[in-house]
């Protein structure tokens, strides 16, 4: 029995580790959209103020965590779900065959109908991505 699960955050690593308990030999993947290995969303504001590093939102902080458990980590997108075929398209051609499949893809951030929204430099702070940015667009400021 091979299981996929889509999303990479605390929830599907969290399933993934489990799986691997209690099934050792079976087949896990784990399917994540974003570049950076799986990380706490609830770590970033920590991360903007200087608190921890990078790595410090990392929810795995040895490398090949994943790897040395058997499960498959994927940086890919889903693109289509069968669920009759029980089979799942990724966003380069690539299908995946599954016995189980769960959905751990989390929320996405709401954007408020505020006019300047659309402005340059307003921005969700919800991925690694829109950390950095934040970042590098701060500069530090003078002691007061």
């Amino acid at each position: 029995m091979n299981h996929v699960i889509i999303g990479t955050g605390p929830a599907g690593v969290i399933a993934a580790e489990t799986l691997r308990k209690r099934m050792p030999d079976s087949p896990i993947i784990m399917i994540g959209e974003e570049p950076e290995l799986p990380y706490s969303r609830m770590a970033l504001p920590y991360h903007l103020i200087g608190d921890i590093k990078e790595e410090g939102t990392h929810l795995r902080s040895t490398a090949g965590h994943f790897a040395d458990k058997n499960i498959e980590l994927m940086q890919k997108r889903v693109t289509a779900i069968a669920a009759d075929n029980h089979q799942l398209t990724l966003d380069d051609g690539q299908t995946i065959d599954y016995s189980k499949l769960l959905l751990a893809t989390g929320s996405t951030p709401t954007r408020p109908p505020i006019d300047g929204m659309d402005l340059s430099g307003v921005t969700n702070c919800w991925t690694l991505a829109d950390a950095r940015k934040i970042i590098a667009g701060c500069q530090k400021g003078d002691d007061v």
